[in-house]
């Protein structure tokens, strides 16, 4: 759990790191807020499958409806244009990540969805916010701009769940 953890943290700190220094192309955020999406909701799945916890369920299921929504908005996006595509899936760190909860039962569980989604919302909203302050595209930085509250709000809620003993 302590190295899910550390991993996790030290991804989000160069994450938010690497979006504030530099402008990411388009195809790049796209391909990360997708990323991003598909992890939230197949997160949200195994979460709703695995935890007892009522707060946790809730979770899931509001990130499950959030990340549908802002994936839905995207997919709009790339299927009008030729010059973005979207990932099938979630990137290698992502999927390691899906494998490492999957593999976890109970309390075990519940830790460390809790961890990986603090994490991952904290994430989420650095990308989306450094796309809104200064993506070059202005569709989607339209789409960044609309996102964010939402992604906030999620942020908000994932720092608020209790942390299992």
């Amino acid at each position: 759990m302590r190295q899910l953890l550390s991993i996790a943290t030290a991804a989000v700190l160069c994450a938010s790191a690497t979006f504030a220094q530099t402008a990411l192309q388009p195809q790049d955020f796209v391909t990360q807020a997708a990323v991003a999406n598909l992890f939230g909701a197949q997160s949200a799945t195994l979460a709703l499958h695995k935890t007892n916890s009522q707060e946790i369920k809730s979770f899931a299921h509001r990130l499950a409806n959030d990340h549908g929504t802002t994936g839905s908005s995207l997919r709009q996006i790339a299927s009008r244009r030729s010059d973005i595509a979207l990932p099938e899936r979630p990137d290698a760190r992502h999927l390691d990540m899906l494998r490492d909860l999957s593999a976890k039962q109970g309390p075990d569980f519940d830790k460390a969805y809790v961890a990986a989604q603090r994490a991952a919302q904290q994430e989420t909203v650095a990308l989306v916010s450094a796309y809104a302050q200064n993506g070059s595209d202005p569709e989607l930085k339209a789409f960044a701009e609309k996102t964010l509250p939402t992604l906030q709000e999620l942020e908000r809620r994932a720092k608020a769940l209790p942390a299992p003993q």
